[in-house]
């Protein structure tokens, strides 16, 4: 089994890095090591952190990134496969990294992730690995891929293109497509599978901002005016009503219902995006 280097970004996460490193060290596969760079927490993350047989880095807020974060900590790894984790996702089980790492016997595969659910949410019932190949990450597609949530990737091909720091967010995302530019796979396994724990509203709105400028940076395509925003937006609320109306549904509009806070800070993202041009 190839040694696996766990890459842990924190900001004040004292509620769920401790659920996590739980995790992370009851595994069927040991880490080779486990490697926690925190950027400025002033709550106790590191007194959490301190408690678990981990490497703990910092990183001056003002030099916080997505990608610098990450490529930080890959600097300081030395295991074979750099494994990314949210300080707030816990392994679904004990046998999350083992199946994050099987994927590596296979000398063409550059990365593999997992899916991620709100603690308590049941999965679907997981199916086989999802393979993407060289050319199949496009525009279309550009939502579904390497996720740094709960991913997986070689060091050796990090050390050939670390993340890319012109990137505001969605680094994985061009991670990815570099990694099957070069003619690499990337593999979406459902059954490495961890549970996230939601965002705040906050934390979500500057999310989605930001992963909407790093994919504008992707596909400088995807420029557009606020009434291209609005349009879409509202085409999607209509189609979705639509949908209830011919279903009969209710149990599925609450649902709807309940998820327009996420809904809204992502339109909100996107209008702010489309106004400043970040």
């Amino acid at each position: 089994m190839r040694t696996a280097s766990i890459l842990i970004r924190t900001k004040n996460e004292e509620k769920g890095l401790g659920p996590t490193l739980e995790g992370v060290f009851a595994q069927s596969v040991d880490p080779h090591e486990v490697l926690v760079l925190d950027s400025g927490s002033t709550d106790r993350t590191l007194e959490v952190a301190a408690r678990y047989p981990v490497k703990i880095l910092h990183l001056d807020p003002a030099e916080w990134g997505y990608s610098h974060a990450l490529n930080v900590l890959a600097e300081h790894a030395s295991g074979e496969i750099l494994v990314c984790l949210s300080a707030h996702c816990v392994p679904l089980d004990g046998e999350w990294l083992a199946k994050l790492l099987r994927h590596f016997d296979d000398p063409s595969v550059a990365a593999a992730w997992g899916p991620g659910r709100p603690p308590g949410k049941p999965f679907p019932p997981p199916g086989p690995p999802v393979r993407q190949e060289p050319g199949s990450y496009t525009l279309a597609t550009r939502g579904f891929g390497l996720s740094n949530g709960n991913s997986a990737l070689r060091r050796a091909l990090w050390q050939q293109f670390p993340f890319d720091v012109d990137v505001p967010a969605a680094e994985d995302k061009a991670w990815g497509r570099e990694a099957m530019r070069r003619g690499y796979s990337v593999v979406f396994d459902p059954t490495a599978a961890v549970w996230h724990a939601p965002h705040t509203a906050r934390n979500q709105y500057r999310r989605n901002r930001a992963v909407n400028a790093g994919f504008k940076v992707m596909f400088p395509e995807l420029e557009q005016s606020r009434a291209d925003v609005l349009r879409r937006t509202l085409q999607r609320a209509a189609g979705v009503a639509a949908l209830h109306g011919r279903q009969r549904d209710l149990r599925k509009l609450v649902l709807d219902v309940r998820r327009i806070p996420t809904i809204v800070t992502g339109f909100v993202a996107d209008l702010v995006h489309s106004q400043d041009g970040l």
